[in-house]
């Protein structure tokens, strides 16, 4: 496992890869991520808009390196690679996508759209991040987001939950690490979604 030894701030993932040129030394591998939900015909509609913010993320995972903890006190980063986006960036695009992709809304947007959509999902970004525990030779990826739904024409906060999801892999390297990020956001976007529609519908 490759490692900086700098406790810099981590970010999101994703399992497809390019290539940037760093001139005379080694390319810098750039991830970006791709989550889909599967819809159960069981969810229902809600005639309504919905904006989704980017998530707030502590200093340690607004970045665009890819953070893993080898143990619990130390946070560390992948060296040679790094996402697409910042991790708050990056979870806010791949939640747009995903809850848009099935018509369940009206329409989902961000609040910087200029819309002024009738529901707000605000975000928190609690763990992304690679970690190793005691003795373990692969890491495990986690992902949680704590999440808050406001009703924007009362502005009153209907619902709130927390969502984690934790994806083990198969072998220390980044290549497979990556995967491990996109399949823990996936996990929590397809239970975070009919969390607010139900939230939404009965509220």
């Amino acid at each position: 496992m490759s490692l900086r030894r700098t406790a810099l701030p981590l970010a999101l993932a994703a399992s497809l890869a390019g290539c940037l040129s760093l001139g005379d030394k080694a390319e810098l591998v750039v991830y970006a991520p791709q989550v889909s939900v599967t819809a159960d015909e069981a969810w229902p509609k809600v005639d309504r808009t919905l904006a989704i913010s980017e998530p707030n993320a502590s200093a340690l995972l607004d970045s665009n390196r890819i953070a893993v903890r080898p143990k619990p006190a130390t946070l560390q980063v992948y060296s040679g690679a790094i996402w697409a986006d910042s991790a708050p960036d990056l979870v806010q695009s791949a939640l747009v996508g995903a809850f848009a992709e099935h018509g369940r809304f009206q329409a989902v947007v961000r609040p910087t759209d200029g819309l002024g959509a009738d529901l707000l999902l605000r975000l928190d970004l609690r763990h992304f991040e690679a970690v190793y525990a005691e003795d373990a030779k692969t890491p495990t990826v986690v992902v949680e987001l704590q999440a808050t739904l406001v009703d924007q024409r009362t502005h009153r906060v209907i619902g709130s939950r927390r969502f984690r999801a934790e994806q083990s892999t198969e072998r220390e390297k980044l290549p497979s690490v990556v995967p491990a990020f996109e399949a823990a956001l996936g996990e929590v976007a397809t239970a975070m979604m009919p969390w607010v529609l139900e939230t939404a519908k009965d509220d």
